[in-house]
């Protein structure tokens, strides 16, 4: 059974002991930035399809990472497709209906396993939740952008060293949502804050106990040439 474990103290840098070592099963990690913000589009929130890709990073089980542009946007589809589980954070809602723009992506959603939707199951609540709250909760990290509003703005000037600052931060959070997700196969359980929403004081931490070993992982490696 799922249960949430409200902790009386930080244990963001417990380091639990691993149980036997095991091969990665094979899976890859994706997240994307946008070229438009949702009040520049028609419809704004309800046509996520219409933000544009602006740049996508995978990072699969071995650590392997790959940069995606636009015009990739249906190689980039394909090469998801390769893998019999693609992870990401809020991606069923959001990035798949960004890639929807430019190929069928049918075939991602029956094997996706977004990491926000899995704990927002346990849980029963989203606020608090996002990325950059729990990898600072479990990690002690934070992202190098403020948010993907700031991320549009820096792509849409087209200086290289900003689009780099993009490329950087989506990197970085897909390096998040692996470290997220691996935790929580090794260890069972993910460590999420719990706003004081009463009194409007810092957060608690609450260990939530998951059962990821039942993602869609497959038996066999993916051809990833």
């Amino acid at each position: 059974m799922r249960v949430i474990r409200p902790l009386m103290r930080h244990t963001a840098r417990m380091t639990p002991k691993r149980g036997p070592s095991r091969a990665p099963a094979p899976y890859v990690v994706f997240d994307l930035e946008t070229k438009r913000l949702s009040s520049e589009v028609r419809g704004g929130w309800r046509n996520i399809q219409d933000f544009g890709l602006a740049v996508g990073v995978t990072i699969d089980h071995r650590g392997k990472q790959r940069v995606w542009k636009e015009a990739d946007a249906q190689d980039l589809i394909d090469h998801l497709a390769k893998y019999p589980c693609v992870v990401g954070f809020n991606s069923r809602r959001f990035d798949l209906t960004v890639l929807s723009a430019y190929g069928s992506v049918d075939a991602l959603h029956a094997c996706s396993f977004d990491v926000l939707l899995e704990l927002q199951a346990v849980t029963g609540r989203r606020k608090g939740m996002s990325l950059q709250n729990i990898a600072h909760t479990m990690f002690q990290v934070g992202k190098s952008l403020s948010d993907g509003t700031e991320a549009v703005r820096l792509w849409r000037r087209g200086r290289p060293g900003d689009r780099q600052r993009v490329i950087d931060y989506c990197a970085q959070d897909v390096e998040l949502t692996k470290r997220i997700f691996d935790f929580g196969v090794a260890h069972g359980y993910v460590l999420v804050p719990v706003p004081d929403l009463r009194r409007g004081g810092p957060a608690s931490t609450a260990k939530v106990t998951v059962d990821w070993s039942a993602a869609p992982f497959g038996t066999h490696p993916p051809d990833t040439r």
